[in-house]
């Protein structure tokens, strides 16, 4: 089974407070002090949902699913979701597999 990618958020250097971003300004300590990082790419699903009907910027992607994602570093992320089906629930481990977009697309494991 391929490695997880690496998933971009952002950290505090001044607290270490992880965040998805994008922000300025740090939603723990406050400080203008986030710097890209990445974490590694595997998690748990929370949820997700199915876009039947996508906006006109994303029409030419047809239905997708967008999830949000615990990350194993702590911080929850939003991104895509690879083959979605009924059968997948909460707490289904996760792993980042392609970029998609401005974001990341998952695949359960």
């Amino acid at each position: 089974m391929p490695e997880a990618l690496p998933v971009s958020i952002v950290c505090c250097t001044a607290c270490g407070a992880l965040d998805p971003g994008p922000r300025e300004v740090c939603p723990k300590c406050f400080k203008a002090t986030l710097a890209p990082a990445t974490a590694p790419g595997t998690g748990t699903l929370v949820s997700w949902t199915l876009i039947r009907r996508p906006p006109a910027q994303y029409r030419e992607d047809g239905q997708y699913a967008v999830a949000i994602v615990k990350l194993d570093a702590g911080v929850q992320v939003t991104g895509r979701l690879k083959d979605p089906s009924e059968a997948i629930k909460p707490g289904a481990r996760v792993r980042a597999v392609a970029p998609v977009r401005s974001t990341v697309l998952f695949e359960v494991i």
